[in-house]
């Protein structure tokens, strides 16, 4: 008899046990972890493609954008230079005349 009521006591708490996994499946929508873990991973690896192709497009322009510094400081320079001659020309023009001529 000690026999019988612990296989009774084994299927019941086997089907309790399988009610609470099924209450547990049924709450989470059908959705196990392993699932829910093997979309994660997809995602995020569509998301690191993406951020990849960022950080190149990113790199493309950093590079531009260092061209262009350069340019302006090349033009920096170039204007300094005609800056430099105006002014020696406004002193040959600022120069006062001879008043001895007749």
């Amino acid at each position: 008899m000690n026999v019988k009521k612990a296989f009774g006591r084994l299927v019941r708490d086997l089907g309790v046990i399988g009610a609470l996994a099924a209450l547990w499946y049924f709450f989470n929508d059908g959705v196990s972890h392993w699932r829910l873990e093997r979309q994660i991973d997809r995602e995020a690896a569509a998301i690191n493609v993406k951020v990849d192709g960022v950080d190149e497009k990113v790199d493309q322009v950093d590079g531009k954008v260092e061209e262009v510094y350069f340019r302006i400081d090349a033009m920096d320079r170039k204007l300094d230079r005609i800056e430099d001659k105006l002014d020696r020309i406004l002193e040959i023009a600022n120069r006062p005349t001879i008043d001895t001529l007749p």
